[in-house]
């Protein structure tokens, strides 16, 4: 019979009144006592019904909700790189005071102070601290939405962070300068995004095989797949992506200088260098607002713009209004004034 080999089992040696000893066997030191012999049927079955009792941890708290959160498939659904960066907060969450707020407290409003605080220890990072309420507030609405919790209290925080990054967008100036300085892989990078207006997880897994003659095809990261973007192949999207060619049997369409993929934070990292260098002010992120003025320019209407985006009519306004249609106007009245200054010798 094989040897059976079970971690933390703790061995106890004794003499009984009549002089004979006797082995008694626990899960682990101070555990439960298991009976019969390690390779007994039900020896094994009771050492993993007491370690498995041992790791549930008790609903009874904040930092015990996490774990129960952590294993369903509201968490588990998320894209790999939203879960990689949700489970550092999970585990601050779990890990600071407020873990050990009960359930009975977290369904006093009055708690909703305590989150409050909590999130204001990071106020010095205003959009660190809307960051972990939002991942907070999920984890208290999934036990709302599970019958674990009355209310969530973490619902509705106004936000410390305040920016309107739709107002944005990279000029071909910038575009310029910033080539001047970045190398190749990155300044490709950033050109392929205001050109495609692609999010940064779904420009760096962008394959091959979603590019179409007339469009890129793609389930958005965003939507945890959920969501199809169709977005409309502009020339110099194409003329770009032929330019940059499939290397080897690469299928990713981005890759860094060692041939690999980029990963979402290398690439953000090395744009920030390559901003810092050439002195602008811009975000990959602004790269979204640069596209759907190139839209509107190519013809594509407000409504489709905002459908393509994923944005609100109103935000689409925005942007527009400030690039698109001022421009629109001043080229119109640059055209009447040289076309007065060509008819005649005397400017009308």
């Amino acid at each position: 019979m094989p040897i059976v080999r079970l971690k933390g089992l703790n061995q106890v040696t004794t003499k009984l009144a009549s002089g004979r000893t006797a082995t008694y066997w626990y899960a682990w030191k101070g555990g439960a006592r298991l009976p019969g012999k390690p390779g007994d049927a039900a020896f094994i079955a009771a050492y993993n019904a007491a370690v498995a009792g041992r790791k549930a941890p008790s609903m009874t708290t904040l930092a015990s909700l996490v774990v129960h959160y952590k294993s369903k498939p509201e968490y588990l659904s998320l894209a790999d790189s939203t879960r990689k960066e949700w489970s550092r907060w999970l585990d601050r969450i779990s890990l600071h005071d407020i873990g050990t707020l009960t359930f009975r407290a977290l369904d006093d409003r009055r708690v909703r102070s305590d989150l409050i605080d909590w999130r204001d220890e990071y106020a010095d990072r205003p959009r660190t601290a809307d960051y972990g309420m939002q991942v907070l507030s999920r984890v208290l609405g999934f036990a709302f939405d599970r019958g674990l919790l009355r209310a969530n209290h973490a619902s509705g925080v106004a936000q410390l962070y305040h920016s309107n990054r739709a107002d944005q967008i990279w000029t071909p100036a910038e575009l310029a300068a910033f080539a001047a300085v970045a190398s190749a892989p990155v300044s490709t990078a950033l050109r392929l995004a205001c050109l495609t207006g692609l999010r940064r997880g779904d420009l760096v897994a962008l394959t091959w095989g979603q590019i179409g003659d007339l469009v890129i095809e793609k389930a958005t990261n965003k939507s945890g797949q959920a969501r199809v973007a169709v977005i409309p192949l502009l020339d110099e999207a194409r003329h770009l992506l032929e330019q940059v060619g499939r290397r080897g049997a690469a299928d990713t369409v981005l890759l860094n200088s060692r041939g690999r993929k980029w990963s979402a934070a290398g690439l953000t990292h090395q744009i920030v260098d390559a901003n810092a260098k050439a002195g602008i002010g811009k975000t990959l992120h602004d790269a979204r607002g640069t596209f759907a003025t190139r839209l509107r320019l190519a013809g594509v209407t407000r409504d489709e713009i905002a459908d393509i985006m994923g944005w609100k009519k109103d935000r689409v306004d925005r942007i527009l209004t400030r690039y698109v249609e001022q421009d629109a106007v001043i080229t119109a009245m640059m055209e009447r004034i040289r076309e007065n200054e060509t008819a005649t010798k005397t400017p009308k």
